[in-house]
């Protein structure tokens, strides 16, 4: 949510002192101006709200046949005023459950500042309220969140609430356990249990964590204030106030007992505005995830065992989201474990992400990673779970990445089609991130204050200076294909909101999840599910009935098997926001008509398995029938991979990249273009049999030789001529036999960003082998002095010797201007360059990145196929002593992407020569189709000596740019003046910004970002995407190769790209990836429990190698990180 600091890090004193004069006086001619500092959205026209169709999936139900009133308004006033309480429209949670076992749940709703209400079912949609005669208090404080649960093990739900708005004393801020009483009535007994909690509490989940039988608590808290700079935080880690920090409870007989410091609880000092406890990396033991508001990292506490706790979000996934709101660990793709989805504020309308968007400022972000935060993006991130404890964020391509102002995620299926769906809660009171409501913020606070006006007063003129928009909610049924589609209209959930907490339950018992959500300043939405009335799906409700002390099971998993599926639920009722769901777990199923079988495993360890079960009923599964059953775990000897490094290095072998600023120059630029090594090359350099490798160094890093013994191992061979050429840059390499005296030589392409165009630093090298090993650097190429990407040694003429194509990279500084690669031919051993004789249509190709030399048809010639970004995929024949473009004759015109790699084989077994091409991917903010290409315009637009570089996407009718007003003025300060509000910026088109004219300017287009394969057809080429999880991240490596000896070939994948501008989200979901081929031409993606691959780095380069043991070994290298190697087994 918002963090006033987020590119300003100054810690701001004085804002948070209560009283009302000096509030009026002081604080009103500073406290907004906090909020320049930062930026986000909402906007929308209101429409009226009306209820659902009955023909849609959810119909909203009137509160005059619900009898249920609640409205969780919220007032506007200095004592409740978003400058001192930033959480004053974060809005309250909701809790269903059966609190009188009458086999109707029922419904609690918390109140900021209106009373709480609990609410009895009495069938068919009909509610009583009875908050009064329940025993449930008047408030005396700000209540945030709910839970029901059985706390002391009577079969009847108890219901805790997390109390902490910012002015209220110790005494009325204590949590609250309402303990059923057994007739509809509860007692506050809190104290006496243990679990008073007096901090600023937020939220809480109860949950086995020592696998005793019993229910423990956990507790998110948060600081008083919430305009900590980042360097407050760090020292406030350090001594954190025992109010501020969360609280781990454990159950002692009944009573809980603070464990926090004992149990591995510390340094946080956190806003944790959403919880899960599961047991994530499924090793048996519950664990917790917090998702944290502000830069504070979320916290992923693992379960070490027996309630043991450590931290190690840095080892769950490769980035979180930033302001994470709501929280929810659900299985989306049944594959048998928990992923975990996240909320954050990013909008999906292009206007209000123009509006409210936040500013590129790279040393602060760095700021941020240097003090030891971690990599996080301002969007929804769904980290799908790779079954090894680490986890890939596919929010990018599954389309969930960008709800706007989000709060509450559930996952489940709503439509019993047997995949999970997601529901998003969204909206905020007062449009706080309008860029252009903060600069009229900032006029009017400079202007003297008015002491005739009350405080209120002018409060009240400054809060309407923004926005407030109501907005629908969310909810993406799952296409089972790791793809979402919204449905928020289709399924009857138009209804526009400010939307927090919200829960599901099976209110009227008809087999189908309904939906309840608790409003800011509307009553609560109730929809009922009709899916009964239009599918004829089926569903299968489990009650468990688990240990006395734990009665509704909580933490047991229960898996359901049918022929060759699965679906898999952890059992928790604490999910999203604030707000618990209904104790029961739901299954939809689709078409299935009977379960083979069904698997309960309680915390304990012991299990229930049941057979033959009938669909559509709510079946009873007791802790007291389950036995203790070995549960059998996959064995890693089945895995295709084994990874080795330890084993065959001494000590790591790690790339170490030069920091260098590539956007000084280039402030829109996409990415680096300084960090594209390691080159990697393999090949027997001593003639002893066995291969040896070079690793490529970065600018002022000596590249390196390693040199194979005969047990494997590998040993640095010194190479002075190497250490004299550390200031380069070495991205590509390659061993071959230049000179034909029967020893392989070196070859070092260099590239990189660092250097101004045409800096000798950029001129590639070749090292002769005296045969033993030792290279001396040969004199015999010419100056080329271009940023280069690759090579291939082809004999073009036939004459017995190798000849070198050499493709470059970029024009450095210039991006995207292209520069040109070339061909040398090798007369006598002295290389010269004959790109304008031979190739002339090499001259300003592109920016390319990979090419091969292969024989595509039938002749004796080998074409060259090259790619590059911005690029299509080019083939040049050898025809009449010439390289002849022929890429659009193959069907390959429309093929323009971001490729990374190209690599040949004859894929299909048909006697000719495929291809795979690694490109970008689908999981990135960038999109791009045939119908809507993905745009670059380039120029010196403002005439100061630098290429300024614009990104477009087609909108509508018109090209818009994907850049925002504040990093685009920066690049063309003149757009200040033309476009003096970020409205009129988001509603401008491209050439409204850039001009019409762009003759001079450089224009190229990406029709496809898929990494694909292309099957050889007599000449012609057939396109097809690699499989769902090859487009997860960018692909830098691959090999091909039959890994399972069947005969079929398959592919290996690694890549990922770190080195993005920080307003784009890091390409880093890959953790390497096998596709097995199979008899049908398809490839089948293997898990992380199948292949034994595992390499989530920034990884640049993957190379086939021989050990001396007669294994095939995968050497791979990953920028900025250490050097692996796998044997396949």
């Amino acid at each position: 949510m918002l963090n006033y600091n987020y590119f300003n890090f100054k810690y701001i004193k004085g804002l948070f002192l209560q009283q009302p004069y000096f509030f009026y006086q002081k604080l009103m001619l500073r406290y907004i101006f906090i909020l320049s500092i930062f930026i986000v959205s909402c906007s929308k026209s209101k429409t009226e709200n009306t209820p659902a169709p009955s023909s849609t999936l959810f119909s909203l139900l009137d509160q005059s046949k619900t009898n249920i009133t609640f409205n969780n308004n919220v007032t506007e006033d200095y004592y409740n005023f978003f400058g001192v309480f930033n959480y004053a429209y974060n809005g309250a949670g909701v809790a269903i459950g059966d609190i009188n076992n009458d086999g109707l749940s029922d419904i609690y709703f918390v109140g900021n500042q209106v009373d709480d209400k609990l609410y009895l079912n009495k069938g068919n949609f009909v509610f009583e309220d009875i908050t009064i005669k329940s025993g449930i208090k008047q408030k005396k404080a700000w209540h945030n969140g709910v839970v029901m649960a059985d706390v002391n093990g009577d079969n009847l739900l108890d219901i805790y609430i997390t109390v902490g708005g910012w002015n209220e004393t110790k005494q009325n801020r204590k949590n609250l356990l309402y303990i059923n009483q057994g007739n509809a009535t509860f007692k506050e007994e809190a104290q006496s249990y243990g679990i008073a909690d007096h901090g600023f509490s937020l939220m809480a989940s109860f949950f086995d964590m020592d696998n005793d039988n019993d229910l423990d608590l956990y507790v998110t808290n948060r600081p008083n204030q919430f305009f900590l700079g980042i360097e407050a935080v760090v020292k406030g880690k350090k001594q954190i106030p025992n109010n501020y920090s969360d609280k781990l409870y454990k159950n002692d007989n009944g009573k809980f007992i603070d464990v926090s410091s004992t149990n591995g609880i510390t340094n946080t000092l956190g806003y944790g505005l959403g919880i899960v406890t599961s047991d994530l990396d499924k090793d048996g033991h519950t664990d917790i995830y917090v998702g944290n508001d502000f830069f504070e990292n979320d916290y992923y506490f693992k379960n070490k065992g027996v309630g043991v706790f450590n931290e190690q979000i840095d080892q769950f996934s490769n980035h979180i989201s930033y302001f994470t709101m709501g929280v929810d660990a659900v299985d989306v793709n049944n594959d048998g474990f928990e992923d975990l989805f996240s909320l954050d504020m990013y909008p999906n309308d292009y206007v209000r992400a123009k509006t409210t968007m936040a500013p590129m400022d790279v040393q602060s972000y760095n700021k941020i990673l240097k003090h030891g935060f971690y990599n996080q993006y301002m969007h929804n991130v769904l980290n799908l779970n790779n079954g090894n404890g680490f986890f890939s964020d596919v929010s990018q391509l599954a389309g969930v990445n960008s709800t706007d102002w989000s709060w509450a995620c559930l996952g489940a299926d709503f439509d019993n089609d047997g995949d999970n769906d997601i529901f998003v809660s969204n909206g905020y009171k007062r449009d706080l991130w309008d860029r252009d409501a903060n600069n009229k913020r900032n006029e009017y606070t400079s202007k003297p204050v008015d002491r005739n006006k009350t405080p209120n007063q002018i409060i009240k003129e400054v809060v309407n200076l923004y926005p407030s928009v109501k907005l629908r909610n969310y909810i993406f049924e799952n296409q089972g294909d790791l793809s979402f589609t919204n449905r928020a209209t289709d399924w009857g959930l138009k209804d526009l909101s400010f939307s927090n907490g919200a829960a599901y339950g099976d209110l009227d018992n008809d087999g189908d999840l309904d939906l309840v959500v608790n409003n800011i300043d509307d009553e609560a939405f109730i929809y009922q599910n009709t899916t009964e009335n239009l599918t004829k799906n089926n569903f299968l409700k489990v009650k468990l009935n688990g240990p006395k002390l734990n009665s509704n099971g909580l933490g047991a998993k229960i898996t359901i098997f049918h022929q060759d599926s699965i679906q898999f639920k952890d059992f928790k009722t604490v999910r999203g926001y604030l707000s618990s769901v209904a104790p029961i777990v739901h299954f939809g199923l689709g078409q299935i008509k009977t379960i083979d079988s069904l698997s309960v495993v309680w915390t304990d360890g012991k299990q229930n398995i049941l057979r033959d079960i009938n669909v559509n009923q709510q079946i009873v599964i007791k802790y007291k029938n389950a036995i203790h059953t070995a549960i059998k775990e996959e064995k890693n000897k089945s895995q295709l991979l084994t990874d080795i490094t330890n084993e065959i290095f001494k000590s790591p072998l790690h790339h170490i990249e030069n920091e260098y600023d590539d956007y000084k120059n280039q402030i829109l630029l996409p990415h680096k273009l300084s960090t594209l090594g390691p080159a990697l090359a393999i090949g027997d350099i001593n003639n002893d049999g066995l291969e040896d490798f070079f690793l490529g160094g970065s600018k002022g890093y000596s590249s390196q030789i390693y040199l194979q013994t005969k047990d494997s191992k590998f040993i640095i061979k010194e190479q002075p001529e190497l250490v004299n050429d550390q200031e380069q840059e070495d991205v590509f390499a390659s061993f071959f036999d230049v000179d034909n005296d029967n020893d392989l030589d070196l070859y070092v392409v260099s590239g990189g960003n660092e250097f101004e165009s045409e800096n000798k630093f950029y001129n590639d090298r070749l090292y002769l082998n005296n045969g033993s090993g030792n290279f001396t650097k040969s004199s015999s190429l010419p100056q080329i002095n271009t940023s280069g990407s690759c090579l291939v040694p082809i004999d073009f003429d036939n004459d017995g010797d190798l000849d070198l194509f050499i493709g470059s990279r970029h024009t450095p500084r210039k991006y995207p201007k292209p520069s040109s690669s070339f061909i040398l031919e090798n007369r006598n051993g002295k290389f010269i360059d004959v790109t304008n004789t031979i190739a002339p249509e090499l001259k300003d190709l592109g920016m390319v990145t990979s090419a091969i030399s292969s024989n595509i048809d039938t002749d004796q010639d080998k074409e060259l196929l090259i790619v590059g970004e911005w690029m299509k995929i080019h083939v040049f024949k050898w025809k009449n002593g010439k390289y002849n473009d022929i890429t659009d004759d193959l069907g390959l015109a429309k093929t323009h992407g971001w490729w990374n790699r190209i690599e040949a084989n004859d894929i299909d077994n048909d006697g000719d020569m495929d291809f795979v091409v690694g490109n970008l991917g689908l999981n990135y903010k960038f999109k791009a189709s045939t119908e809507k290409p993905f745009y670059i315009f380039a120029s010196d637009y403002d005439q100061n000596g630098t290429q300024d570089v614009f990104l477009a996407k087609k909108l509508d009718d018109k090209l818009v740019p994907i850049r925002g007003k504040q990093c685009s003025t920066e690049q063309l300060p003149g757009l200040e003046k033309k476009f003096q509000s970020y409205k009129e910026f988001a509603n401008a088109g491209l050439f409204d910004i850039i001009g019409k004219d762009q003759e001079s300017a450089l224009k190229y287009q990406a029709e496809i970002f898929a990494s694909i394969f292309l099957i050889n057809d007599n000449g012609k080429f057939i396109i097809k995407e690699l499989p769902t999880q090859a487009q997860f991240s960018v692909i830098n490596g691959i090999i091909i190769d039959d890994f399972n000896q069947d005969g079929i070939k398959d592919m290996l994948l690694g890549g990922n790209r770190f080195e993005v501008e920080i307003e784009t989200t890091r390409s880093d979901a890959s953790i390497g990836l096998v596709l097995l081929g199979t008899k049908t031409g398809k490839f089948k993606a293997q898990s992380y429990h199948q292949s034994g691959l595992f390499i989530p780095y920034n990884v640049k380069n993957i190379k086939k190698i021989k050990l001396s043991n007669n294994k095939n070994g995968v050497l791979v290298a990953s920028n900025n990180s250490h050097l692996k190697c796998y044997i396949v087994n």
